[in-house]
């Protein structure tokens, strides 16, 4: 086994104890008490039913948590709940704990590809501690494609609240999908699974390093799996829900790390989707999408007076950013009735687009950059929720499918400007 310097001595002794496996579930955590016993229930209740013959380990990749998550993590009890249902396994289950204290989330997923790779795991899945409601099927149907059908990385679907999940739906989902030629509906999640092939390739890759994915770095695992071949699919899980007390990041945040980590995606693989146009299908195991009428409440005035002023306060960075056209448009947007605001999809696709391609002529203040769409992606939103206020699930879904479309019909102008020799400096 190839040692990496990343991985503390503390970590590459225990994983010398464990020896190879065939299964491996990783667990990042900070300060998840209230969820972690629960979570290595659910994990182990899947090994027992699923998986009773092979070798497995959960490894929890800890920053820094003073609440006990550890020790609860290293002493819950549910191989004994397991065992009390009835169910048996002939084998042995190993806890490893890899301990940081302030790391990025791409130093959590880079420990555990790595783990996977030194303990030569067929089958590999992530799950977050913060998920209240992970059960033993999600870990199954994260691991079940890997080690039983051979893919390489198997992205989740959930159930979501027809307002949730916006961005992945107004921007991810369009650009992945018509970029890169592949329907993955969720690529930042925090439950997804992949092979032991796939986490070797990453491993060694020189991505870990680059600070516009630090915070997610799962967009890069599903990019790099659709760029260099691997199989790729989708699984079914089920509602999302966290806990209370569980912090939402505003949307800045949001959209500069989500955005952020894709936009340096499609700069990076730049000469994968250049030569590729093909737009397929994933294998999906269960429904490929899922839409509830839960109730959501929204300060909509509040939306449409943030992105009127954000496309004030930022129109001289924005005139350099977008098209002629594309920048008219969006200030006529901005002065018009807030009760007539309607974002098509075609203005939408090329204002994303027109920022992708500044993206990567930008040398300088890329941060900076995407910071720039959150006004914009406000409008986008808020004329969403104007658009669908009365809209059924299958309407809102018909929508987004166009969206993808225009998305994907845009991608000439996409590359135009990507070819382009413009650049922006901020």
């Amino acid at each position: 086994m190839a040692e990496d310097s990343f991985l503390t001595d503390d970590l590459l002794r225990q994983l010398i104890s464990v020896g190879e496996v065939d299964l491996l579930v990783g667990v990042p955590s900070r300060n998840n008490a209230d969820t972690i016993g629960h979570t290595v229930e659910a994990i182990e209740e899947s090994f027992q039913h699923a998986f009773p013959r092979q070798r497995v380990v959960i490894v929890n990749v800890d920053c820094g948590s003073n609440d006990g998550t550890i020790d609860l993590f290293l002493n819950s009890s549910g191989r004994k709940n397991a065992s009390s249902r009835g169910i048996t396994s002939l084998r042995t289950e190993h806890r490893v704990v890899a301990r940081y204290e302030n790391a990025t989330q791409a130093t959590v997923l880079r420990t555990i590809a790595a783990t996977g790779d030194l303990l030569r795991a067929r089958a590999c899945a992530v799950v977050s501690a913060a998920t209240s409601n992970l059960t033993a099927d999600w870990v199954g149907n994260l691991l079940q494609p890997v080690y039983r059908q051979d893919f390489d990385f198997v992205a989740p679907l959930y159930a979501r609240q027809r307002f949730d999940g916006l961005l992945a739906r107004l921007v991810l989902y369009p650009i992945t999908r018509a970029v890169f030629g592949k329907r993955i509906r969720e690529i930042q999640s925090g439950e997804f699974g992949f092979s032991g092939r796939l986490a070797t390739n990453c491993t060694t890759s020189d991505m870990w390093r680059e600070p516009s994915i630090q915070d997610l770095p799962q967009a890069c695992m599903t990019v790099t799996a659709i760029a260099s071949g691997y199989r790729c699919c989708q699984s079914y899980l089920g509602p999302r829900l966290r806990p209370v007390a569980a912090q939402t990041p505003d949307i800045v945040t949001a959209v500069r790390q989500a955005v952020g980590a894709l936009f340096w995606c499609v700069n990076a693989y730049e000469d994968y989707w250049m030569g590729h146009s093909a737009n397929d299908t994933v294998p999906s195991f269960g429904p490929d999408h899922e839409l509830t009428d839960d109730p959501v409440t929204v300060n909509l005035e509040r939306l449409f007076e943030l992105f009127r002023s954000g496309v004030a306060e930022l129109s001289p960075l924005l005139k350099t950013i977008l098209a002629p056209d594309t920048y008219a448009e969006v200030q006529r947007l901005a002065a018009c009735d807030e009760r007539k605001l309607c974002f098509e999809n075609m203005l939408w696709a090329r204002t994303v687009y027109d920022f992708a391609a500044s993206y990567h002529h930008t040398l300088l203040n890329r941060d900076h950059l995407v910071q720039a769409l959150v006004p914009l992606y406000r409008g986008k939103t808020y004329s969403f929720f104007l658009q669908h206020a009365a809209s059924t699930a299958a309407d809102i879904e018909a929508d987004s499918e166009n969206l993808c479309l225009e998305f994907e019909r845009q991608r000439v102008h996409f590359m135009e400007r990507w070819k382009s020799q413009t650049e922006v400096s901020t």
